[in-house]
């Protein structure tokens, strides 16, 4: 499970990392190094006809979902990989709507000891710091009633799949990051063929995870300082 991560790119960045360039919003992304469920958050969305970037909220909704969006029981930040075929949320979705997430890093907080959850900024390799990648994920554009007002906004659910030989020390799922020639084949390619590339762990050699500050437990610490380490890496 992925329930937190950092994002500070511009959409010039993001079109870079990418490959391609597509519309964008005028207003550039704010920063946020802790980033929560159900916060506004930067995408790149495809349907069947068009790319485009946009804002959306990290929680999925299926667009024929009824209820306030604040009430349901289930949560829908991350959709295993292997189910969306098998959940009735995530089946149209997956076939039609999929979206690539851009991120820095991801944090995640390793449960040997249970008296102690040290959190880890997990991510690509990068000198100095991480190198910004891009998730797989499917979004929605939901309309409906959420704190007794109509509203309407586009949704996401960042995909994970079972963690790669490293990543296992700390979890034992993690985000579908995308290697730069696989980006495409997400957004692009037949479902059956996208899943399969989808579902194999990320090279653990190109990943890192460093321990950081429990700072990061606080949603409202947003600041770039959340990545530093305060030790040795993992790995």
């Amino acid at each position: 499970m992925c329930g937190r991560y950092s994002h500070d790119l511009t959409w010039a960045e993001i079109h870079e990392l990418a490959g391609f360039a597509f519309p964008s919003p005028p207003n550039e992304p704010e920063p946020n190094y802790n980033t929560a469920p159900t916060q506004q958050i930067p995408v790149v969305l495809r349907d069947e006809e068009y790319v485009w970037g946009e804002y959306a909220r990290w929680d999925f909704i299926p667009p024929w979902y009824q209820g306030d969006p604040t009430k349901k029981r289930y949560s829908t930040i991350n959709a295993r990989s292997e189910d969306l075929l098998n959940r009735k949320a995530y089946v149209g979705s997956a076939k039609q709507h999929r979206c690539l997430i851009p991120i820095r890093c991801f944090y995640e907080w390793d449960r040997t000891d249970p008296k102690y959850k040290r959190p880890y900024a997990i991510g690509v390799r990068g000198e100095g710091s991480f190198t910004p990648a891009l998730v797989a994920g499917i979004w929605s554009h939901w309309t409906g009633t959420m704190h007794a007002s109509e509203t309407e906004f586009y949704t996401v659910s960042m995909l994970t799949r079972a963690a790669g030989s490293l990543m296992a020390q700390i979890h034992d799922r993690e985000p579908a990051i995308l290697t730069a020639d696989e980006i495409h084949t997400w957004l692009q390619k037949p479902l059956e063929e996208a899943l399969d590339m989808v579902r194999v762990p990320f090279p653990s050699q190109l990943l890192t995870a460093k321990p950081v500050s429990m700072d990061v437990n606080k949603v409202s610490n947003t600041g770039s300082g959340l990545m530093e380490p305060i030790g040795d890496a993992l790995f």
